[in-house]
């Protein structure tokens, strides 16, 4: 009787898709087969999955939606299997997505796919690249997607049906704040289909509410812990950071920024590992060798208050140099570590100068740490430097304001007290 009544139930919600998409929303069911290969292992051949999602278009019932060229949030669970990698051999994951339609017509959209969540390796061997991580991973995947709808004319039932194709880079992260983490990079193209059960009517045309193209200027101060070493478990060294930097929105949704940071580490204490002596050349706990100044160029992705982006530094300030090899005459490798570096940021400004912040900062596939703060923007920053007085404000002479003189004729009676109201 319990399966029956859960059937029924699962039915009524089915049947019922179509109906509340008609009058509430619009729904879109997707499925994809993806290919591709792990690009960070020394003996990947391939790697082919699938993934199933539900997706949420916006048509236009707020000003957004036209100002962002009605994107797309969606849902989505998959499975990769990758072949001859020396890590793992299946992974399933889930993840919200977000579509921004950079090209969107009646029958094409180009969209930029941006998505964060969580995911799982289902075999699990204790393996030597990976003898100290967790099963559970963090699931990061941006690239291109490109809507294809199958009929030409409007109320066709083929224009319920649109080809997705596109690439993708997906990459994961085993969650640990230390170098020797399970970093993959999966890059992979995917081909599949969408079927809206709905038929819902196109937006009119409306001219949308234009994002000011004026120069910003961000500052933040960031902190979080981590660890140099899997050798040194029970050790977690804080860490800290601070920018500012200015940011100047090209288009609705995109903006390019450039500025200056600053990082502490106390992981470069000079403590010597036994097993990971990557930094055994650092002998002596010394303020300057946690220091390092970057400069940087940001690439962001905004809506509305919430902006997520790629940031690409490089040091003008770093006393820590690998050297070739290790005291035990092994090379070095990712040797960019001494002049390069870049961070996965995302903010959310929930007033309009206050933001909070994450980053999580890595040279090439290793993480160095990841950190959380607040920061302060000024929006308007480009208008105050063209103009410096366009803030002050000239009160303007009210008639009916009490003048005291010798005699005072008024529009209303003296009050002794209204020398002293405020």
């Amino acid at each position: 009787m319990k399966k029956f009544s859960f059937i029924l139930f699962f039915t009524f919600i089915i049947a019922s898709f179509g109906v509340n998409a008609q009058h509430n929303m619009i729904f879109r069911f997707k499925g994809e087969f993806l290919y591709g290969t792990e690009i960070n292992s020394s003996d990947a051949k391939s790697m082919y999955g699938t993934e199933w999602s539900l997706e949420l278009p916006e048509f236009g019932k707020k000003n957004w939606h036209y100002t962002y060229k009605f994107p797309t949030v969606g849902f989505a669970g998959g499975y990769m299997h990758l072949n001859g990698t020396d890590s793992v051999s299946h992974i399933v994951y889930t993840y919200p997505y977000f579509l921004y339609p950079f090209v969107h017509t009646p029958m094409v959209a180009l969209n930029l796919r941006l998505a964060h969540g969580i995911g799982a390796f289902v075999d699990f061997p204790k393996s030597d690249r990976h003898a100290w991580t967790f099963p559970y991973v963090g699931v990061y995947s941006a690239g291109l997607t490109g809507d294809f709808h199958l009929g030409r004319k409007y109320g066709n039932p083929l224009n319920q049906w649109q080809l997705t194709l596109g690439g993708n880079l997906t990459w994961l992260h085993d969650g640990f704040i230390n170098r020797h983490t399970l970093v993959m990079f999966i890059p992979y193209a995917n081909v599949g289909l969408k079927y809206t059960p709905n038929v819902y009517a196109l937006p009119m045309k409306h001219k949308a509410r234009p994002v000011r193209h004026v120069l910003g200027l961000e500052a933040g101060i960031q902190g979080g812990i981590n660890q140099l070493s899997r050798d040194n478990d029970e050790i977690y060294h804080p860490n800290a950071s601070i920018n500012v930097g200015l940011f100047y929105p090209f288009t609705n949704a995109y903006r390019m920024g450039l500025g200056l940071e600053g990082f502490f580490n106390d992981a470069y204490d000079g403590h010597q590992h036994l097993l990971d002596n990557r930094y055994n050349f650092i002998k002596e706990n010394k303020l300057k060798n946690k220091i390092r100044g970057g400069i940087f160029w940001a690439n962001d992705l905004t809506i509305e208050r919430f902006s997520a982006g790629v940031h690409i530094g490089v040091y003008p300030y770093n006393p820590i140099k690998v050297p070739d090899e290790d005291e035990w005459g092994n090379k070095l490798n990712n040797r960019m570590e001494d002049f390069l570096y870049w961070k996965l940021v995302t903010k959310y400004r929930f007033t309009k100068h206050f933001y909070c912040v994450s980053q999580l900062k890595l040279h090439m596939d290793a993480v160095e740490f990841f950190d959380m703060g607040f920061g302060y923007a000024m929006p308007d920053f480009g208008n105050r430097v063209k103009n410096p007085f366009a803030r002050i404000s000239f009160k303007k002479e009210d008639p009916n304001e009490l003048k005291i003189e010798d005699e005072t004729n008024t529009k209303k009676p003296f009050r002794f007290n209204e020398l002293f109201d405020e």
